[in-house]
């Protein structure tokens, strides 16, 4: 751990910076970074997010937070930066004190030690926590995200009350997952091959191989009609994906372990994703003698659904 924050204003010493926040509608400004559109699906009297630069493990996290009260902390996939979950993030202002933050290697985060394995990640989150003062936290980890919100739970079960895991990308727990897992790592390969360095071709690639003929979308990554300003965002955090999320995917978790965590460990799936996030779910819920939640309607990407995620959410705090 990279210490203990203050946890009253009064404090001078604290393990963060604050970045400055332009006037004007939506518009931030992060020390380095320019000024970036506001998430379509954040609420017009959505409050601003106090934003961060936080230190944990050798690097910088951008973190944004906002409201007050039951803590929570909302991960995302390496190609997910934290403006992704604002949707989500202000439907649960009221009531809760919520944290989002690019992880480390994404966008406007440190990239010293990646790319790096989910406990390295989880460590980071575990790190925010603590220098955060959050206490009692509900996580909610999506796609790779969860691999690294399971990891929290495990490693930090005495910083988190609650873990949600939504689909996450453990793609070695089922023959189904491997399979997928495989046929999506050729393809991001070959295009490579014949592409250097085309980060957002490749993760088109993927999306493209991961569904296959499972579905009717031409890509994992299609974005329901209103939404593709996730898609252009998600551009410029290709690199992440294909270079860190990848090296995630690969890993095992000691099952055991999951069925014996102390943390409150649920795993969830959407109604309208592919079957075999469903399969993961179900299979890391039986550790515990469990279901898994089902989200009726969402797809694989919780963000798309700001209202019924983050109504999920709260049904665990």
């Amino acid at each position: 751990m990279s210490g203990i924050a203050a946890t009253s204003t009064e404090r001078s010493e604290k393990p963060w910076t604050d970045a400055p926040i332009c006037a004007g509608f939506g518009l931030r400004s992060v020390v380095g970074v320019s000024t970036y559109d506001r998430n379509p699906d954040a609420l017009l009297d959505g409050q601003e997010p106090v934003i961060r630069q936080v230190s944990v493990g050798g690097t910088t996290l951008h973190v944004e937070e906002q409201g007050s009260g039951a803590a929570v902390l909302l991960i995302g996939a390496a190609d997910e930066d934290a403006e992704f979950y604002r949707g989500i993030a202000d439907r649960l202002a009221s009531g809760c004190r919520v944290v989002t933050y690019d992880r480390r290697g994404t966008r406007r985060s440190g990239r010293e030690g990646w790319p790096c394995d989910s406990a390295r990640h989880s460590d980071d989150a575990a790190d925010l926590i603590s220098n955060l003062g959050m206490e009692d936290v509900t996580v909610l980890g999506a796609s790779a995200g969860g691999l690294v919100a399971l990891g929290l739970g495990l490693r930090h079960p005495d910083l988190v009350k609650t873990v949600l895991c939504f689909e996450p990308g453990l793609f070695q727990a089922t023959n189904d997952g491997r399979a997928l897992l495989l046929h999506g790592e050729a393809a991001v390969e070959e295009y490579l091959n014949a592409h250097p360095g085309d980060w957002s071709g490749a993760v088109d690639a993927l999306g493209r191989a991961a569904v296959g003929s499972l579905s009717d979308m031409s890509s994992l990554f299609t974005p329901p009609e209103g939404k593709e300003w996730f898609v252009s965002r998600a551009d410029a955090n290709a690199e992440a994906l294909i270079r860190g999320d990848l090296l995630l995917t690969r890993e095992t978790f000691d099952l055991e372990a999951v069925g014996g965590c102390p943390t409150n460990l649920r795993f969830a799936y959407g109604t309208a994703s592919l079957p075999v996030f469903r399969g993961i779910a179900t299979h890391l819920a039986a550790c515990r003698e469990e279901l898994p939640d089902a989200l009726e309607g969402l797809g694989h990407s919780a963000f798309y659904h700001p209202v019924p995620t983050a109504k999920y959410i709260r049904s665990w705090l």
